[in-house]
């Protein structure tokens, strides 16, 4: 068993030291958020739950574990998304049905 990060007011190395062995995990960021939401291709399941989506030409198996729906108006153009966090084997993603024109675009990437 490693290391037990101390609780809060505890004084020693903490949670820090855990990653020394891998330098190159602190120099990359922990989350891309895209300029452009790119489009990407969902595969839907026949009851209509996200099972895959494909972007650069690579498809993935995804499990949603979480999602949530916004609506707004911005500057006169409505927003409708439903959000949907997915893991995959390559991926942990945000992704989003716009449900204005019915496009489906990846809005994040997590290392």
């Amino acid at each position: 068993m490693g290391p037990e990060c101390p609780g809060p007011g505890r004084r020693g190395l903490g949670c820090r030291g855990l990653f020394r062995d891998r330098p190159a995990a602190a120099a990359r960021p922990v989350t891309r958020l895209l300029r452009e939401h790119p489009e990407i291709g969902a595969e839907l399941d026949p009851v209509g739950r996200l099972v895959a989506i494909t972007w650069a030409g690579r498809r993935e198996p995804v499990e949603v574990c979480t999602r949530w729906r916004v609506e707004d108006a911005w500057w006169g153009r409505p927003i409708a998304r439903d959000y949907f966090k997915v893991v995959g084997a390559r991926w942990l993603a945000l992704v989003y049905l716009d449900r204005v024109d019915g496009t489906w675009h990846l809005e994040r990437l997590y290392d």
